[in-house]
């Protein structure tokens, strides 16, 4: 399950280093060849809420051999591409297919029992951060080696094999729930107002997810500027710091067995806020930038799996439905802190995008703290 995850989410991240030979290749400017990466991310999200729920009624395994083959088809597409329009509708079809790790992961958690759910879906998580990972690296290597294109060749090869190892290894599912699709994506609207363990969850990564892009769509500036002055091969080195959320998301796991996932959620922003505090004091000596980038991102992706942890436990039929508003959400936060981000440096750098970071995680924070008093005016009412 780790593998399939990291496999198929690196799609969604495989054009980010592509992008100036792709805008060569077409005559395009560079911001016109960004659209492709948005799209990716916009047909992502749209995935995860038009596709995502229909895990809880089909068999898991028959419509990720699905997805795959239409996935497997855009890559093919996006490589014969011969105009930018034809890759950008070529990789928003991918972006849209690729939802696989979103379905997987409700999957695991339906597997594993209460005692140890946290470390399975830490387990499944070091596929998803490694994948993210990966893509960045291998995209790059290949396409100074061979072109862009062949990076869609070479995925289009591993989603083939991908689907030979899920047709032979993953297990038979069965849907839990029996709605027509037009009632079940219905059914969205009405869980998301009902579930108030849903909305917090929501709040909490969608922010930590927005101050992460707060962060790295902003450090390339940083970096790039005076006194550092780098070029942007080495601004690329210090994406490497997000192995640490590969390191970080099976320890999170097993905090959350031993003592909660609200507990191991507060750990999560705690850690965020801290890298932030880094960042606006020392951001300009590099060890203290990578510290606080290193900490950011084991915040970031181990409060994902804290808060699956949390939205998982409410309902065993609706884990497929769950995950996809969970992750709308946090796609949300990201898109409004890549666009914060940029605002924020132009007005007043570094500082103010520190400062910007800090504000979305208090957000966050206050959803976590909030949850807390509430338990404490059960308890207090129970008693």
């Amino acid at each position: 399950m780790a593998a399939a995850c990291g496999f198929a989410v690196a799609n969604v991240y495989l054009n980010q280093t592509l992008l100036v030979d792709i805008a060569g290749t077409f005559g395009a400017a560079e911001a016109e060849a960004g659209i492709v990466t948005t799209l990716t991310q916009v047909g992502y999200a749209l995935g995860n809420l038009m596709i995502v729920p229909l895990g809880d009624i089909f068999e898991r395994r028959r419509l990720i051999l699905a997805l795959l083959g239409v996935a497997s088809l855009s890559l093919v597409s996006a490589a014969l591409s011969g105009s930018l329009t034809w890759l950008i509708v070529s990789n928003f079809c991918l972006g849209l297919t690729t939802v696989i790790p979103q379905i997987i992961v409700p999957l695991a958690a339906g597997m594993a029992d209460e005692r140890n759910r946290g470390k399975v879906l830490g387990t499944v998580a070091i596929g998803l951060v490694c994948g993210i990972l990966g893509a960045r690296l291998v995209s790059g290597l290949v396409d100074s080696l061979w072109g862009w294109r062949s990076m869609y060749w070479i995925s289009f090869g591993c989603m083939l094999l991908l689907a030979l190892l899920i047709r032979l290894r993953f297990p038979v599912s069965k849907g839990t729930a029996s709605l027509p699709y037009r009632r079940l994506l219905l059914s969205l609207g009405p869980l998301f107002m009902k579930e108030d363990v849903l909305r917090r969850s929501c709040l909490s990564q969608g922010m930590i997810f927005g101050s992460f892009s707060v962060f790295f769509t902003t450090i390339g500036f940083l970096l790039q500027a005076p006194p550092y002055s780098y070029s942007s091969a080495v601004v690329g080195l210090v994406g490497l710091v997000g192995i640490g959320g590969a390191i970080a998301t099976p320890i999170i796991g097993r905090v959350i067995d031993r003592k909660g996932a609200s507990f191991a959620n507060k750990m999560c922003m705690l850690a965020a806020m801290i890298s932030f505090l880094i960042a606006v004091t020392a951001g300009h000596w590099l060890p203290a930038l990578i510290l606080a980038a290193f900490l950011l991102t084991v915040g970031t992706q181990a409060n994902q799996v804290a808060c699956q942890a949390n939205i998982f436990n409410l309902s065993a039929s609706a884990r497929s439905r769950l995950n996809g508003l969970y992750m709308v959400c946090t796609f949300l936060g990201g898109a409004l802190g890549s666009y914060l981000g940029v605002w924020a440096w132009t007005r007043w750098h570094w500082t103010g995008v520190c400062i910007c970071g800090m504000v979305m995680i208090a957000a966050g924070m206050s959803a976590a703290l909030e949850n807390k008093k509430r338990r404490e005016q059960s308890q207090t009412i129970s008693s």
